[in-house]
């Protein structure tokens, strides 16, 4: 119990200090996507002149809402993972203070994280509503897949983390990963349009190209994805987290030492 509660006050305190002594303070979760958003939709269709993908069987055609529907929930992932590499280190005071589960420190940047995704999707929500797509009866599935997408951004999060406490080379390298995977993942293009077969397969199978790629068949498409991608993204997200709670827990013992 006394556990439960430190993860509910360290979430807390990470969702409080996020924007501290920020003006617009949680509308910049808003503001940073909207103006990725614009940059990329001006350089798709006003410099590229591409035609924005059609949902199938929705029939939508709009490629800021493509986007946006692909992007908040990497972003999510991203986040999470960039954020979540420093908070061991982060909470090197604590460590050595208290006893307490060294997971927490990582958890409470998912649970924050993911409070900051319900409330982009739900504008998200109202967007597609005014575009076209009423997406309420798919909000079920839709979290379904993002509890499937925790776990694996909590897995990855947590070896990371636990890594970063002995190699500081770690947060650097996810900065370099992070773009990589951006762009390798079907956000700003729709991988039926590409002719690289490689690059077709890392945008459709790829971890996080899986996610997205079942996101938008709910999102846009309105339509439910594949079995076999469904329970892809089972066995990934699941797989992912407790192999990264193990590797974390066995190095937990020896951050003190390391700090």
């Amino acid at each position: 119990m006394a556990h439960r509660n430190l993860l509910y006050l360290l979430s807390l305190k990470e969702l409080r200090t996020r924007y501290k002594k920020s003006i617009l303070g949680w509308a910049w979760s808003l503001f940073n996507p909207l103006s990725q958003m614009l940059i990329f939709t001006v350089i798709f269709i006003y410099v590229f002149k591409a035609s924005a993908p059609i949902g199938d069987p929705s029939g939508l055609k709009n490629f800021p809402l493509y986007f946006m529907s692909g992007l908040l929930p990497f972003n999510f992932f991203s986040i999470t993972v960039g954020v979540s590499i420093g908070a061991v280190q982060g909470g090197a005071g604590l460590i050595k203070k208290v006893q307490f589960p060294h997971e927490h420190l990582v958890f409470s940047v998912v649970v924050a994280q993911f409070i900051t995704l319900m409330i982009e999707l739900t504008m998200l929500a109202v967007a597609m509503f005014i575009g076209g797509n009423n997406i309420l009866p798919w909000l079920p599935l839709l979290f379904v897949v993002l509890i499937f997408l925790a776990l694996f951004s909590s897995g990855v999060a947590l070896m990371l983390s636990a890594a970063n406490v002995f190699y500081h080379d770690i947060n650097y390298l996810w900065g370099i990963l992070s773009q990589i995977l951006f762009y390798a993942t079907p956000i700003i293009y729709n991988p039926a349009t590409i002719n690289l077969r490689a690059l077709v397969l890392i945008a459709n199978y790829g971890p996080t190209g899986s996610f997205i790629t079942a996101i938008h068949n709910i999102v846009y498409d309105l339509r439910v994805p594949g079995t076999g991608r469904l329970l892809e993204l089972a066995v990934i997200g699941i797989a992912t987290f407790f192999f990264g709670l193990w590797v974390f827990n066995r190095l937990s013992p020896h951050f003190a030492e390391e700090m």
